[in-house]
């Protein structure tokens, strides 16, 4: 093998473990961090905003070495860098027994001011081996392109995301089950020596000077001035919106379904993907076919959000499917838009700007500025609309080349899509139907007419006709978030989701009921009307296992009830306290105790409640832990654990760590009750390894009411002994979690997701 292939090799497997080694890191930060933080699908947003800005650091300093300095200082500033980032990570492996996993001395005390927690947490435990990774790709580029003269370094950052999307793929379906968290942080640093060694051997092979290095020849080494500011503009625009569209597919994902890394990391894998295909080869990206299938997946995802009642997994399918096409073409694009080398450095480091700037909406403005989860609806028109930028700033593109036939089909196509949409649409979507396609036909036939030739009215209707059909798409869009606001009496967002307080039979006075929602699952739900006002419903009705629990003579004959629940929804468990009773909610969001307890607030069963009531804000794992190292243990008679009945779930609630701390607060012949009504996952497979692990006895209690004040509910009740699961009453309800199917019990180091998915 010659000097230059082992060269290129040593570059190719640097590259590759950089990246491997950054987006296996991603993942284990995230799963690690998360319990810390109440399970929330915003920790994973967060995760990938920060090391976002660490990349646009990372590139920055790449940009800057390799414009400011020769060859040779270039590589002595890197392997100092490396060198240092070594040696922290073995000062951290002594002090916290953990090369980049900080000790529980770092758990938040309180909930407030989680993102800003999160970033300050990982920046002391992993920023700088972060950072050096970062720089791998822009650094080793330029370094490759002088010590291989006449070899394209596009091709490495194709390899590079490559290595990227195997970390990605193989963390949830290899490591994470293989492997406990401490394990897999000592493994890592393994790798990351041997990724330092491959650094070393690539700064060897640089030039002493690189101005005899003559330049790669390739057809975007353009003009000497560099690209115009629309070119960065559109850089900016095709690396941006595609980040955020990951962002927001992973939370449609997550929110339904558990803040998981496998669920985190198919939205980013097909986005790595797609820009390894595009910088692999232009071939990879055949602008009409894509250009068509973003069309139709863009169509489609807006059916979707008009048919929230579509079956889950189909949805998926179509949200990915969005996201597989949007990220081609915008990446697509960006590739053919791609300067000469002497501008290599500056281009990646717009294109991580812009990565940048989506996940900074997505993670922190979004859930400031908007009160649901609206960055879908923003990032597919932003997508549409950078994909039309780059066909009209390219001389070479269909709009520019094709004539009127194509922009007669394009015209029928926004002319039905609205009814593809919204098939027999009336009210204010059928005024934005109307007003689109009037806009349309008065702009093709001005454009038409203003044409000089037969080829310049092609080219003008063609771009008049694409840029009403993204104008109709953003109205159809704009329509939609308008449309989920208006059935709203309350709607908010913060780090913790998405809620809305919604009115349900309006025009039914008698059964006439507000509904609080966090995200699409409703958390509980109360009548205002005085025969039903106090009434216990939704999952928890007075046939449900914690109605059965708190209901039954036996439990209420023992003295005066010590309740604990985790998970404050409504507060409709309050329902249930007599008097000389103690209720001890655990909330860990403070929008949902604001709904719960204030006075304008549409629920009231805390404050009607005639028990005594209290509130403790924050995760309830970590606020349980704070009771017990105080020694002001709780002794509660039952204790109920009602966080996984939608949305995202908090695995940290589930584990055999999370079961100690609970049997530590629990009352000798206390009870112990899960709520575990989910369409997605079964966890009674868990609860039943976990119970087996204590000793633990008890059963499975499936409710199906017949009345309309209550819902379908699944309980799993569990105690030391038969005191109270013993009683008749409740005793008959009960279905052995004997039959769920055998899995690993859960720990802070372990979980599986994959073995309970429905």
């Amino acid at each position: 093998m010659n000097d230059g292939r082992l060269s290129a090799l040593a570059y190719c497997a640097t590259l590759f473990a950089g990246s491997f080694l950054l987006f296996q890191l991603e993942p284990m930060m995230g799963k690690f961090i998360l319990p810390w933080f109440g399970g929330a699908q915003a920790v994973w947003t967060t995760c990938i905003l920060f090391f976002q800005i660490v990349l646009v650091a990372g590139y920055a300093y790449a940009h800057l070495i390799g414009t400011r300095l020769g060859p040779r200082r270039q590589a002595l500033v890197h392997l100092a860098l490396v060198a240092l980032c070594l040696m922290s990570m073995g000062a951290l492996a002594l002090i916290w027994q953990s090369p980049i996993m900080p000790p529980a001395a770092w758990k938040p005390p309180d909930p407030a001011l989680p993102v800003l927690r999160i970033v300050k947490l990982l920046l002391a435990s992993v920023g700088l081996p972060y950072f050096v990774l970062s720089t791998t790709a822009p650094l080793l580029q330029a370094w490759f392109a002088q010590s291989c003269p006449g070899s394209s370094p596009y091709r490495l950052y194709a390899f590079s995301n490559l290595g990227a999307m195997l970390g990605l793929l193989l963390y949830p379906f290899v490591v994470e089950p293989a492997f406990r968290l401490s394990t897999q942080a000592r493994l890592w640093l393994l790798m990351y020596i041997a990724f330092a060694s491959g650094i070393v051997w690539c700064a060897r092979t640089l030039p002493v000077s690189a101005a005899h290095q003559p330049p790669y020849a390739d057809p975007h080494d353009y003009e000497e001035s560099g690209p115009a500011p629309a070119a960065y503009l559109l850089w900016l625009g095709l690396s941006a919106f595609p980040s955020l569209l990951f962002l927001a597919v992973t939370n449609e994902l997550c929110q339904d379904v558990a803040a998981v890394p496998f669920l985190w990391v198919v939205p980013l894998a097909i986005y790595l993907l797609s820009l390894s295909l595009c910088f692999g080869s232009e071939r990879c990206y055949p602008r009409g076919l894509f250009n068509l299938a973003f069309a139709l997946t863009t169509v489609l995802v807006c059916a979707v959000l008009y048919r929230p009642a579509i079956a889950m997994s189909w949805q998926i399918v179509v949200y990915l499917a969005l996201l597989i096409c949007a990220c081609m073409v915008c990446h697509g694009e960006l590739v053919r838009l791609k300067p000469g080398l002497t501008r290599l450095t500056s281009f990646y480091l717009t294109v991580s700007a812009g990565g940048a700037l989506g996940g900074l909406f997505g993670a922190v403005l979004a859930p400031w500025i908007f009160r649901g989860f609206w960055e879908l609806q923003l990032s597919i028109f932003g997508c549409a609309a950078a994909l039309y930028g780059a066909l009209l700033y390219d001389g070479r593109s269909w709009m520019k080349q094709r004539g009127p036939l194509l922009a007669l089909a394009l015209l029928a196509g926004v002319v039905l899509s609205p009814e593809l949409i919204l098939p027999g649409a009336a009210g204010g979507s059928l005024l934005y139907y109307n007003l689109a396609v009037g806009a349309t036909l008065i702009a093709a036939a001005s454009a038409a007419m203003r044409g000089n030739g037969s080829s310049s009215r092609g080219h003008g209707l063609l771009a008049v006709t694409a840029g009403s059909g993204l104008l109709l798409i953003g109205a159809i869009l704009l329509y939609n978030v308008r449309a989920r606001l208006a059935v709203s009496l309350v709607a908010g967002r913060n780090f913790y989701g998405s809620y809305a307080v919604v009115l349900s039979n309006a025009g039914d006075p008698a059964w006439r009921s507000y509904t609080l929602r966090h995200g699409r699952i409703r958390h509980g739900m109360q009548f205002p009307q005085p025969d039903k006002r106090y009434r216990p419903t939704s999952y928890y009705g007075p046939t449900s296992g914690i109605g059965l629990l708190l209901l039954h003579d036996r439990v209420r004959a023992l003295h005066p009830l010590h309740i604990g629940i985790v998970g404050l929804g409504a507060g409709t468990v309050a329902a249930y306290g007599r008097p000389g009773d103690y209720i001890r909610f655990y909330e860990i969001d403070p929008a949902i105790i604001k709904l719960a307890t204030a006075t304008s607030s549409y629920f009231t069963y805390v404050r009607d409640s005639q028990a005594r009531v209290e509130i403790v804000p924050g995760d309830a794992r970590l606020s349980m832990e704070r009771e017990i190292a105080h020694k002001r243990g709780q002794h509660f008679d039952v204790l109920a654990i009602d966080a996984f009945s939608g949305d995202s779930i908090p695995v940290h609630l589930l584990t055999s760590e999370a079961f100690a701390i609970y049997l530590r607060l629990l009352a000798p012949d206390g009870v112990l009750a899960f709520h575990i009504s989910n369409r997605y996952v079964d966890l009674k497979p868990v609860l039943l390894q976990s119970a087996r692990h204590f000793g633990l006895r008890g059963g499975w209690v499936h409710d199906e009411p017949s009345d309309r004040l209550s819902e379908t509910s699944d309980w799993v009740l569990l105690a030391r002994n038969d005191l109270v699961l013993g009683q008749s009453g409740i005793s008959q309800r009960l279905t052995p979690l004997s039959g769920a199917k055998p899995v690993r019990m859960w720990t802070d180091d372990y979980s599986n997701l994959f073995q309970i998915l429905r």
